[in-house]
């Protein structure tokens, strides 16, 4: 399977390091986005458009982002016309989301894996335009993606250590109609960083999902 995996904003490739044995075993390709791109990017079109001068041409069986990169991946299907059969979205918001989902890890979590996600975030914060920051943190809309695409889209996210919360969707604060169109999957004592904190979880929620 040919796959395109995205990292989220002030993340790095490292971020994937959990992942990266079982994502190999299929033809993906991991995509570092460049200090002189983030630098520049008033939104994240501008990383789009980047990314779609390297890739516009392949087609792929799914495309695998995290956090912005998720909305990298719809845009480059719906705007762009990227052929792709599957977009899988992890922790990406599509509308600004309540407070049960603005939090980074678990407290445990935090603790052990704390430190070092910190240390990559505010490294990385420093290549990135503050209008790029701006977009991806006040008022956002992008749910007309999910209306364009015919791709299947799946939405991960961590269940925040609450299996049983009954607003884990409403509160993404997303319309009926995108909600229909998203194959939700959550993942066990996680929040933003799945692929840190509960990455087994994750990896077999994405098995499943390739295997379909």
């Amino acid at each position: 399977m040919r796959g395109l995996v995205l990292y989220g904003a002030n993340c790095t490739l490292d971020v994937w390091d959990t992942l990266k044995n079982k994502l190999t075993v299929h033809n993906v390709t991991f995509v570092e986005y460049p200090h002189n791109i983030t630098e520049k990017a008033n939104c994240v079109s501008d990383i789009t458009k980047w990314i779609y001068t390297i890739h516009g041409s392949e087609k792929f069986d799914f495309i695998l982002g995290h956090s912005m990169g998720g909305i990298i991946g719809l845009e480059l299907v719906a705007d762009f016309g990227l052929r792709c059969d599957k977009v899988v979205l992890v922790e990406s918001n599509l509308k600004p989301a309540k407070n049960f989902y603005r939090n980074l890890m678990l407290p445990s979590n935090m603790e052990q894996y704390g430190k070092k996600i910190i240390s990559m975030i505010k490294e990385e914060a420093r290549y990135y335009n503050e209008n790029l920051k701006k977009v991806l943190q006040e008022e956002f809309d992008y749910t007309d993606y999910i209306r364009k695409i015919n791709s299947k889209i799946y939405g991960i996210y961590g269940d925040r250590g609450q299996r049983c919360y009954t607003n884990r969707i409403s509160d993404l604060c997303i319309d009926d109609d995108i909600v229909a169109k998203i194959d939700f999957r959550f993942v066990e004592d996680s929040c933003h960083m799945p692929m840190i904190e509960n990455h087994e979880a994750l990896e077999s929620i994405i098995e499943s999902i390739l295997a379909e």
